[in-house]
């Protein structure tokens, strides 16, 4: 079992967050960062819970490389109007009292990330839960993840892939958090950010999920059955029937729906 808590981060404003990417350093990768991301960006589609769009972000120049997705279907913004401008046009879509917030656990983010090995890299993994103004001008909960990165000769993010996906079917109400999932220990911490306030400590055991029922639970949240998913690994439906109720049995949860739902709230997905 996990021993978890939440750990408190405090606001942070938009030009702290670009300096913690180190606004004036200079680019030294000539990669391009759509073709290095296009397998990633393949899977979104595969794997989707919901409605989703995604962007690249240079955040040295602080501009908008490319997008894709439902863009414009969730926001209300086209393509044209994002690639080659400022983030902040995504940013204004986020609740004012999840904004700050947003910016800080990115911070933590990407200090947390950039002193991490070159071997454990692959295996951490950011997601941030916000509510996000959708074209109808209705704020709905989404599920904010930093999928990839392109990184220079010293380690320093140099293009960011971030995928944004509609939860609001599973999350309904609660409060902005981040969670950092690194499947090299198979630990999971949790984040939050108040202004000034208190929190009551609780703590809470998480179950060990294996990375294979990490893999099933989250082709389940994608909306496979089990016979879809056994053809992805190449293996028995009855195996992926087992790893499900060991899920179900983990988490103590009842059906499918409860346990995608356990697995967004607690950062596994």
């Amino acid at each position: 079992m996990m021993h978890f808590n939440y750990t408190l981060l405090s606001p942070v404003k938009e030009e702290d967050l670009r300096l913690t990417f180190g606004a004036s350093r200079i680019v030294s990768v000539s990669e391009d960062p759509i073709a290095l991301f296009a397998p990633t960006i393949t899977h979104f589609k595969k794997l989707a819970i919901g409605n989703y769009f995604w962007f690249i972000a240079d955040p040295v120049q602080w501009v908008v490389h490319a997008a894709g997705g439902m863009l414009e279907q969730m926001t209300g913004i086209k393509e044209r109007e994002l690639v080659g401008s400022s983030p902040e046009l995504i940013f204004k879509h986020t609740h004012p009292e999840d904004l700050t917030h947003m910016f800080a656990f990115s911070t933590y983010w990407v200090n947390y990330f950039t002193n991490l090995s070159m071997e454990r890299k692959p295996h951490v993994h950011a997601t941030v839960y916000l509510r996000f103004k959708n074209a109808a001008g209705i704020y709905r909960w989404v599920m904010v993840q930093y999928a990839d990165t392109l990184l220079d000769t010293d380690g320093r993010i140099n293009y960011g892939l971030t995928l944004l996906t509609d939860i609001s079917h599973i999350k309904k109400d609660g409060m902005a958090m981040m969670s950092i999932l690194d499947t090299s220990d198979d630990s999971c911490q949790q984040f939050l950010c108040l202004d000034g306030g208190n929190l009551s400590k609780s703590n809470e055991d998480l179950p060990k999920i294996s990375p294979r029922e990490l893999e099933v639970l989250r082709y389940l949240a994608a909306g496979y059955s089990s016979k879809q998913i056994a053809g992805e690994f190449n293996i028995a439906i009855k195996t992926i029937d087992n790893h499900r109720q060991n899920l179900l049995h983990k988490t103590n949860t009842k059906s499918t729906g409860e346990l995608v739902a356990y697995g967004i709230n607690n950062g596994f997905i």
